[in-house]
Order: C-alpha cells, then sequence, then structure tokens
C-alpha cells in the first residue's frame, strides 16, 4: 500500500470522476465488418471521449512517415494484443494496424513489433518491456492491458511505471494507451485512464465502444467474440478502426497540431503518483543467473514465451538463488492438465507463498507472475530465494520460467 500526494491524489479523483460518463451514441448494425465500420464513427466518439492528451510525439512519427522513413511500431499487451480470438494472425487488430501503416505510406519501410503475451498484466509487462519491446527502437507504442490489470493500487503502480520507462525510452517514442474490456465492462480502465490523462497521452477505449452497443442490444456480445473476453474477426477489426480512425483524424489535421518540440526529446515527465520500484525491472532466466543451490532440475525451453526455463522432475528437487534486489517475484508455468505440483517459496527462510502449477481452464494463465517481496524501506539488500517441493503435493513436475527483480 502507498499514499499519493494530496495534490495528485486529487487529479486523479477528478480524472477517475470524469471516466466514468459514457456518452449516448448511434447504434452499430449487427451482421458484418463493413456494417460496423459504415457507423464506426458513432463507436470512435465514445472510445476517445477523454482528454485528447499530447499528441507531439505522435504526429511526428506520422511525419516521419510521410517522409519515408522508417518507423517502428511496437504492441505490448495481454491475449488480445496477441491475437487471440482472431481465426489467423492477419486477422487481429495488431496486424490490421499494421497494414494500414503499410498501405498508407508506402514510401516508408514499417517494421511492427507485437509484445503481446496471453494472460499477463502490466507488472510482467514491466518487467519484460525492456527485452522484447524496447530494445528493438520503437517510434510508437500501443500498450493494452486493461483487460488483464486489475482495480488496484499495485497494478497502478506496475502500469504507471511502464508509462514512465516508454516515455523515458532512448527511441522516445509515442505511446497511445489501448483499454479492452471483458464482456460484463470489467476492466482496470479507469484507473489507468487517469494516469492516461495525467501524463497528457492519447487513449482508445474498445470497451467505451462496444459495451454500450451490447446493452443497447444492437449487437450481441457473442457476435464480436469467441468468449466472454476475446474479440473475434469482427471484434478486432473493430478494434483496429477505432485505432486506425484516431490515425486517420491525426493525418487530417496535421497542420493544426501544436508541437510541442520539447516533448519530442526526452523531458521532465510529472511528479510520479505511485513509487518508481520498477524502473530497473527485469527478468532473470536460467541463461542469465547461477543458482545457489540446484537439485533435481534440467533447463528446457518449456514455456512458448519464454526460453531457458528450470524444470524439476525429480522428488526432493531443490532450487535457491542469491540476489541483490528490493522487489522480488517469480514468472512460472501452470497447466490445465492437473499434473504439475505445488512449490513453496521462502525468501531470507521465511515461508511467501505456495505455487500451484495446475489451474482451472478460463480461470487462470499458463505465464503466470507473482509480486513475492517489496522491501519495506526500498532498499536493495542481498536476498536468498528458496523454492521446495510442498509436502502435500502429490506431483513433481514444476516449471520456473523466471525471477523477477528490481
Amino acid at each position: 500500500m502507498f499514499f499519493l500526494k494530496k495534490s495528485i491524489y486529487k487529479k486523479i479523483c477528478m480524472a477517475l470522476a470524469g471516466m466514468m460518463l459514457v456518452l449516448c451514441c448511434a447504434a452499430v448494425p449487427a451482421g458484418s465488418v463493413d456494417a460496423a465500420d459504415a457507423s464506426i464513427l458513432s463507436m470512435y466518439r465514445r472510445a476517445v471521449d477523454f482528454p485528447q492528451g499530447d499528441l507531439s510525439r505522435l504526429a511526428q512519427v506520422i511525419r516521419r512517415a510521410q517522409c519515408g522513413e522508417e518507423i517502428t511500431i511496437g504492441f505490448l499487451g495481454g491475449s488480445i494484443t496477441e491475437g487471440h480470438g482472431a481465426e489467423d494472425i492477419q486477422d487481429c487488430y495488431v496486424s490490421q494496424v499494421y497494414k494500414w501503416w503499410k498501405d498508407t505510406f508506402p514510401q516508408a519501410e514499417i517494421a511492427v513489433v507485437n509484445a503481446g503475451i496471453g494472460g499477463t498484466s502490466s507488472y510482467l509487462g514491466v518487467h519484460r518491456v525492456e527485452t522484447e519491446l524496447l530494445v528493438h527502437k520503437p517510434d510508437l507504442v500501443f500498450i493494452e492491458f486493461a483487460a488483464n490489470d486489475t482495480f488496484t493500487t499495485f497494478c497502478m503502480n506496475s502500469y504507471e511505471n511502464l508509462i514512465r520507462k516508454v516515455l523515458m525510452a532512448e527511441s522516445n517514442p509515442a505511446l497511445v494507451l489501448l483499454f479492452a474490456a471483458n464482456s460484463d465492462g470489467n476492466s482496470s480502465q479507469a484507473v489507468e485512464a487517469a494516469l492516461g490523462q495525467y501524463y497528457e497521452l492519447p487513449m482508445i477505449s474498445y470497451g467505451n465502444a462496444v459495451i454500450p452497443e451490447v446493452q443497447a442490444g444492437s449487437f450481441m456480445w457473442h457476435e464480436i467474440a469467441v468468449d466472454t473476453v476475446h474479440p473475434n474477426n469482427m471484434g478486432h477489426s473493430i478494434f483496429a478502426r477505432l485505432i486506425i480512425t484516431c490515425l486517420e483524424d491525426v493525418c487530417s489535421r496535421l497542420d493544426q497540431i501544436a508541437v510541442r518540440t520539447e516533448r519530442l526529446q526526452r523531458y521532465e515527465l510529472p511528479v510520479p503518483v505511485t513509487p518508481q520500484i520498477y524502473q530497473n525491472a527485469h527478468i532473470e532466466n536460467a541463461a542469465t543467473i547461477t543458482p545457489l543451490d540446484m537439485t533435481g532440475y534440467g533447463i528446457y525451453d518449456f514455456n512458448y514465451h519464454f526460453t531457458d526455463n528450470w524444470y524439476s522432475m525429480e522428488d526432493g528437487s531443490f532450487l535457491s538463488f542469491v540476489v541483490e534486489a528490493r522487489n522480488i517475484g517469480v514468472l512460472y508455468q501452470r497447466t490445465v492438465e492437473g499434473t504439475f505440483g505445488q512449490y513453496d517459496v521462502y525468501i531470507d527462510d521465511v515461508y511467501v507463498k505456495t505455487l500451484d502449477g495446475n489451474y482451472v481452464e478460463f480461470y487462470g494463465t499458463e505465464t503466470e507472475a507473482e509480486a513475492l517481496y517489496s522491501s519495506p524501506d526500498g532498499s536493495t539488500a542481498a536476498h536468498v530465494i528458496k523454492i521446495v517441493k510442498n509436502p502435500q503435493s502429490a506431483n513433481i513436475d514444476f516449471v520456473l520460467i523466471g525471477l523477477l527483480l528490481s
């Protein structure tokens, strides 16, 4: 738990109140993507019903594309960004937005980096953004975690740290925040959009666009999604069209957009709302850290997204590390088959948590990130992490993907 400065807290509360207002717009006809495209503007007005934010960097990226320069666009998010629900990867919203850039600026060399991983939140995102996205020096970044983040101070903390890491990146990227939502409209949009307003960022809400249409009976949720979370082809097309409409709007008024030249380079960000404890957040795996003690573990590329995992396959397996950190978390594998075990984590010989390698389908994720320890005074110190099989565990198998350290 942390406390906000009164002036900043007041700004955030005012922003949160503003985010709860929903405008009524015309309904979108059901039945085809073309019909949705024909009336996308009504949904778009709701999707961008936020303060416009500072468009200096975004306008600059578009101008550079018009001049035929090389442009790299990055997407960081969960399963929707990864493309789940789309019949083919070319149908997902990321691919459609990328196609718009290619078609609109054929003279430019456009590259895309899709760093979406299903079931993950901004907590894991802030640990992997450097190596999976910022290393590619993106010119424009889209972040989508609203459907996976929770409405908590913990996610607010990791999300703000992520925003600041992107804005302070070497390539000075433009940043656009995206907000997906579940079928019941549940998401962390309010707290994330409040931060977006505080940092003057452009924002686009898929939830604001489609939930009122479902509630009005314009179309059913199942017509735009394959389950309670993931858009189908039509849903991905709507999401893409909202983003493209925003980009086209910026293109149409480039000459009218006031560019703050100091924002095109690294600039002094506003006072942070939450503790900046994840600015050096990173992941250590079997290729980057040597265990203090390891018994019964092998090293395999078990996880689809992350290599060099530790895999326990023997009874009595034991794994321990010495780390220098002020915050410690773990990234581990889970499975729906029910064949994995439960393992206890100790930090400095104090029991912290039991990690369950199993989950019930649709109520968990394969790549699970859990925060375990945070220094009470914010100091960095040496800590010993031990991972041992729980005595009650009937199964042995367990995969540690990596340590989350900052």
